[in-house]
């Protein structure tokens, strides 16, 4: 490639050069052709004073140490590291370590730091920077592609970013063939690109590896993550831990993610994997598939082991997995991620089956399906009629139907609690293996009021039903019950609480807490719970940290869903805070699609996407997602939600202009007064506080508690939903640019400040024109003035 198109890192440079102002060494390291090289070849240029360079392996080490002894003022730019050999090793570490007060050291190479210069690292000498420093973010690419004459799209380099790492080498030859062919698809030339990158790493990078090392990275290239147990048995190799941490120490061709565990780099993975499939046969591989799938068997991860064999078509042993996961973690949730598996078995088969015809009853209703659910529930139904009372699977199906009858969420909590106390009374299936894995009665959510099931209808009688009903009601939803009604008394006392006296709520719920033993699921919503309490108390940011730490302490194997669902928690705290940064970078990169499949599971998620397109004012997407979020919480009688969406109806009503708001909120005033709740509406806070005001409560102790509590969250939380619509989001380099244009520089001179071309300041000039939505540069000054930009 052309050096006048290796495109200048000035911020990197710039970022390297302060580093070394306050460390004496600095690590860089990076997996092949990331652009190390370049990197210490610009900031080599941009030193002042002397630079003395050496490339391990290829340099005389002894010619370069003795110059460093004699250059008492000079910076060491060390490249290529992952060649280095034990002797030399030992020479860096006594150079590094004696290092004179006028000397600096930048080394770079594709391994993690050598062994020899730990010691270094852990008394702070030796500062790492890893793979992140040298990728591409979306502006360099952009401006990568304007140095070759090429303007692309932001979404074309959003694209790029995410389907490159950012990776310098590929995104380099792609510009190249673009300038070249103008008219050619950029994913077209990037996919042609990597294959060829594929080739080149086989031939030029795994090649040197030790034949040990090769076969164990083939062997494993079918999976994109693996233990060092898993490692062992599906290479077959006792030593396979140490070989793992051997290429991991030496290359970026493994990602040490610590507790044993690794992963691929996307690109590395697919290398080894089109290689091992010219390299071995179709039953070797086949066979490296089922020692992982019986791996994940014996750890108990069915989810994983059902997806290697639908990979194999095996469906028998789908089968016997599916019906055995039912019966083991009959409360995990996760039964709509089994849909696919659901889906390659004959009709027949899951007719057989009581277990699987529970798990697609409760596959249609977390996918909102009803009229489906209910199909299969009277299919088991149908199946316990015709099935003779001494045949076992006739049990089986009477236990899955009181399951249902208790977990089935569009059935809503009319009759359940008669439900659960016959159950226990009975002990008919209480003692069952099945039974005692119990209920994920939180949902995947940081709440039990509003978890699995909304219990709002439970919220007016809560020390009643406490009384009464604690021991059976916990008893029969199994291990899941156990401290459940103690969490659930506490939320109902934050809920209902017209005074601000949440003592006794926090009491019971760390009460809840201590008794429910070891339930991840039971704990978040605990702590979701008590972060309420704490933020109703004034202290919003303690309750953020709360469920950040409680989020960052998760296990590995713990749901997907329970996590993204407690990060929901978090992001709606820190709106609550004014803080909209991290919540919009999940919308972007994690919110759930709602145009197509829409799953309740997701609803805590759904939420938060609509507040999100709330503050940004994207009102055309707001009613999609209002209709599937309405049509859901009417079917699946949901009260506590229904009431958050009138009053985001409201809010939007508000904010486009229509008179109808008053509707909307007055629609969640009597849901809330109906169940006596009083945190649904106050937890709003400011977004809802004037139209609270202009309706005129009624002259009573509920509205008027209300109206006072939603006035307290207000001065704790003013920042919460305003609107950001009018400001767009600018990158980084945008923002620079439109700082420099509105203080009324010309683009030659941006561009000389910025150290860009003229080319990439025109670029990002449209862009800022486009989101600003403005035309000339006179119309951005007057939306600076609107802004507040400009005084």
């Amino acid at each position: 490639m052309a050096n006048n198109y290796i495109i200048g890192r000035t911020e990197r440079v710039r970022e390297l050069k302060a580093l070394l102002q306050q460390k004496q060494a600095v690590y860089l390291s990076a997996f092949f052709y990331a652009g190390k090289t370049v990197l210490l070849d610009q900031l080599a240029k941009a030193l002042e004073g002397t630079v003395l360079r050496f490339d391990m392996g290829r340099d005389d080490w002894n010619r370069f140490q003795s110059q460093a002894q004699r250059t008492p003022d000079c910076t060491l730019l060390i490249d290529s590291l992952h060649r280095l050999d034990d002797a030399t090793a030992q020479a860096l570490s006594t150079l590094i370590a004696n290092l004179g007060a006028g000397q600096r050291v930048v080394m770079a190479g594709r391994a993690q730091l050598p062994a020899h210069l730990h010691q270094l690292c852990a008394t702070n000498v030796i500062t790492l920077l890893d793979k992140d420093f040298v990728l591409f973010d979306e502006e360099e690419i952009v401006q990568l592609f304007l140095e070759y004459g090429t303007a692309i799209k932001p979404e074309d380099a959003a694209w790029l970013k995410q389907n490159t790492w950012g990776w310098p080498v590929p995104l380099h030859i792609t510009a190249q063939r673009l300038q070249r062919d103008p008219s050619r698809d950029i994913r077209e030339i990037r996919t042609e690109v990597v294959k060829e990158l594929e080739s080149l790493l086989i031939q030029d990078v795994v090649a040197a590896f030790p034949d040990a090392e090769r076969v164990l990275l083939y062997n494993l290239s079918p999976f994109f993550s693996f233990t060092e147990e898993m490692a062992r048995m599906v290479t077959g190799r006792a030593d396979a831990p140490k070989l793992m941490r051997e290429i991991a120490q030496k290359s970026y061709m493994l990602l040490d993610e610590k507790n044993g565990s690794y992963a691929f780099v996307p690109f590395v993975r697919n290398a080894l994997f089109n290689e091992m499939k010219n390299s071995y046969t179709d039953d070797y591989i086949r066979n490296q598939y089922r020692r992982a799938a019986l791996y994940h068997e014996l750890q108990g991860d069915a989810t994983e082991a059902v997806r290697i064999y639908m990979l194999l078509g095996d469906a028998e042993k789908i089968k016997e997995l599916l019906i055995r996961d039912t019966q083991l973690r009959p409360s995990n949730g996760e039964y709509v991620d089994l849909k696919p598996a659901y889906d390659m078995l004959p009709r027949e088969a899951i007719l057989s089956s009581p277990e699987l015809m529970k798990g697609m009853c409760m596959i249609e209703s977390l996918r909102g399906h009803v009229a489906e659910s209910d199909h299969w529930y009277d299919a088991l139904r149908a199946y316990i009629d015709k099935t003779p009372a001494t045949d076992a699977n006739r049990r089986n199906a009477q236990e899955a139907v009181a399951y249902l009858d208790i977990a089935l969420s569009h059935r809503g909590t009319g009759s359940i609690l008669k439900t659960l106390v016959s159950t226990a009374k009975l002990g008919l299936f209480t003692d069952s293996n099945s039974w005692r894995g119990g209920f994920n009665v939180a949902g995947n959510s940081v709440s039990l009021m509003n978890g699995g099931k909304d219990f709002s209808r439970w919220n007016p009688h809560g020390r009643t039903l406490y009384r009464l009903f604690r021991a059976p009601v916990e008893l029969a939803l199994g291990r899941g019950g156990s401290g459940m009604a103690d969490i659930a008394i506490g939320e109902c006392l934050l809920e209902s609480s017209l005074d601000g006296d949440y003592a006794e709520a926090w009491r019971m719920v760390s009460q809840g807490m201590s008794r429910a033993a070891d339930d991840i699921e039971m704990h978040c919503a605990a702590t979701g719970i008590q972060a309420r309490i704490v933020m109703a108390q004034g202290d919003v940011a303690a309750g953020s940290d709360m469920l950040k730490n409680r989020l960052e302490a998760l296990p590995a194997k713990t749901s997907p869903r329970l996590r993204q669902n407690l990060k929901c928690a978090w992001l709606t705290m820190e709106l609550m805070q004014g803080r909209t940064a991290d919540a919009l970078a999940w919308l972007a990169a994690e919110a759930p699609d709602e145009t197509k499949e829409f799953i309740i599971l997701d609803r805590y998620r759904y939420m938060l996407k609509l507040r999100l397109y709330i503050i940004t004012g994207n009102w055309v997407k707001t009613r999609l997602l209002i209709n599937r979020l309405s049509d859901y919480f009417e079917r699946y009688q949901r009260p506590y939600m229904r009431a958050q969406l009138y009053m985001l109806e409201a809010l939007i009503d508000r904010r486009t202009g229509k008179a109808t708001w008053k509707e909307k909120l007055t629609g969640a005033l009597d849901l809330a007064r109906r169940y006596k709740l009083v945190r649904v509406i106050a937890d709003e806070g400011i977004a809802v506080l004037d139209m609270l005001t202009e309706l005129k409560l009624r002259e009573e102790a509920w509205a008027q508690g209300v109206l006072a509590l939603t006035r307290t969250q207000a001065a704790a939380c003013p920042g919460f939903m305003r609107s950001i619509a009018q400001r767009p989001t600018l990158s980084d380099r945008e923002y620079q640019v439109y700082s420099l244009m509105i203080s009324g520089m010309p683009n030659a001179k941006i561009a000389q400040l910025l150290n860009i071309t003229v080319r990439a300041v025109k670029y990002h000039v449209t862009e800022i024109f486009r989101k600003m939505d403005v035309t000339s540069r006179s119309e951005l000054m007057k939306k600076a003035y609107e802004l507040g930009d400009l005084q």
